[in-house]
């Protein structure tokens, strides 16, 4: 019974983290989008220097690149964590979960190659 309170508790705290993250993360954006609408009700020029401190940035010209290469890494150290593992089935099974992230991160780098590289016109 013990155990069982203790694998929740454990694998309970990922999504919880995630969660708590993004739902923060969200709010402050929210707090953003109403000071640039309270900004536009007021007629106030809107420069991008003020919309980038307010927080709103584009998209990296990398951001496929270090993705892709987090991911491959995920994936690498639970495939090697799975061969530090003294069971036998272990190192399959993590073998096989690692390469979940590894293929994704091969496709994000795969996009960061053919597209995010080529130089806009």
């Amino acid at each position: 019974m013990e155990g069982t309170f203790a694998v929740i508790g454990v694998f309970g705290m990922i999504p919880l983290i995630v969660f708590l993250g993004l739902f923060f993360r969200n709010k402050a954006r929210g707090k953003n989008v109403e000071l640039v609408k309270a900004m536009l009700d007021k007629d106030k020029d809107i420069s991008p220097e003020i919309i980038r401190a307010v927080g709103f940035t584009g998209k990296r010209s990398h951001s496929d690149l270090r993705t892709g290469m987090i991911l491959v890494a995920v994936g690498v150290a639970t495939f090697i964590f799975g061969g530090m593992i003294p069971e036998d089935e272990a190192q399959s099974v993590l073998g096989g979960l690692a390469m979940f992230p590894m293929l994704i991160g091969v496709a994000f780098l795969g996009f960061w190659f053919m597209i995010s590289r080529k130089d806009p016109e």
